[in-house]
């Protein structure tokens, strides 16, 4: 079984919460109460993504192209100093 890593920003949500985007993903982000669960959230919503694409017989980028059900997610958290 193959990893593939998807990076994915967080940010703050401005109606409280955060916001978990897959970096080159089109459509794929979700919205969580904690940045912990985003991460988890993301998660699941980029293997829901890559199977309704599988689905419906639509290319997948090329990073993903052979993607199995394991991906490793690699954060990316802005840092104010």
């Amino acid at each position: 079984m193959s990893v593939y890593q998807v990076d994915v920003q967080i940010t703050a949500w401005p109606e409280g919460g955060f916001l978990a985007e897959a970096v080159g993903l089109q459509g794929c982000w979700v919205v969580s109460e904690s940045a912990d669960q985003a991460i988890d959230d993301i998660r699941e919503v980029v293997q829901l993504w890559v199977r309704a694409r599988r689905e419906q017989g639509w290319p997948l980028p090329a990073t993903l192209a052979e993607a199995g059900p394991d991906l490793n997610i690699r954060t990316v958290l802005p840092i104010a100093v």
